[in-house]
């Protein structure tokens, strides 16, 4: 008997001693009896990525599709690594959760939670953003559109829980005037600064005046700016006069929202939210 027990000890040593060996190749990840594989393509520059997660953003936008922003989030994410332009890295991903929540909440209110929470990540990547030590020609220039974003998400997080509207208010006026002061004529910044105007209550500083004024300037603005670097951001002609009609809409001046419409077509003839949302509440000329 005791010579079988015995045995049975020295089996489950040996079992164990091979069962740990299997899972530290496991662990490791690779196999003794095989080469490892390398692979010799370049990692890609992150300006490329920046660029190219612009236009795969843009599809997304333009095509009111989810899985291709989020495929512009990942490209975005993987510029990250690359520190000298890790900023517009965390700005490109916050510009695309900050729209990925605009898609779900226009898809109806039970995608609530799941966009509440990529306006979070958005906030956190652009207060990641004010943070990092700047030291470009361009610093300026990314200030004011980091700061003008950052006011849109937390404004976009108001919109979704009013009590907020107490501590993040303050902060988006404030970071708006920070942007103004930084680059006065931005057309982000003047088109973040009029929808701000148009969606906040009378009582609380809004107006429907000012940010139709506000429109037309951002208009003439985006019809002026010449980008002379390809990371730069460039969205937001075909949103302004987008947001021209709306403004025309709300005073029931149908010619003049129409002709507003008919603007964004043709500055992006892809813009899906005029094309097939807004355009067609608009009456035809007789």
């Amino acid at each position: 008997m005791q010579y079988i027990l015995l045995a049975l000890i020295v089996s489950l040593i040996i079992l164990t001693q091979k069962g740990y060996a299997v899972a530290q190749q496991s662990t490791d990840g690779q196999n003794p009896d095989q080469p490892t594989v390398k692979s010799d393509e370049p990692a890609q520059p992150a300006a490329d990525l920046l660029t190219s997660g612009k236009n795969i953003l843009q599809q997304g936008i333009n095509e009111n599709n989810l899985d291709t922003m989020y495929a512009a989030r990942a490209t975005f994410e993987r510029a990250l690594t690359d520190k000298s332009l890790s900023v517009w890295s965390h700005y490109y991903i916050a510009l695309t959760d900050y729209r990925i929540a605009n898609n779900l909440l226009a898809q109806g209110k039970k995608n609530k939670d799941q966009a509440s929470k990529h306006l979070k990540e958005a906030a956190e990547h652009l207060e990641e953003a004010t943070r990092e030590d700047i030291t470009r020609e361009d610093a300026k220039t990314i200030a004011a559109e980091v700061y003008a974003l950052l006011s849109s998400v937390y404004g976009r997080q108001i919109s979704l829980s009013g009590i907020k509207g107490m501590f993040l208010g303050p902060k988006s006026g404030n970071l708006l005037k920070k942007a103004g002061q930084l680059a006065p004529d931005n057309p982000r910044v003047a088109l973040t600064a009029a929808i701000s105007a148009f969606n906040t209550p009378k009582m609380w500083g809004g107006s429907k005046e000012r940010a139709l004024e506000g429109f037309q300037r951002a208009a003439y603005l985006f019809s002026q700016e010449k980008p002379t670097d390809p990371i730069h951001p460039v969205w937001g002609h075909s949103e302004t006069y987008t947001w021209l009609g709306i403004a025309y809409m709300d005073r029931d001046e149908e010619d003049s929202a129409r002709e507003a419409f008919e603007k964004a077509l043709e500055i992006d003839p892809d813009n899906g939210w005029v094309k097939y949302d807004l355009l067609p509440k608009v009456k035809k000329e007789n």
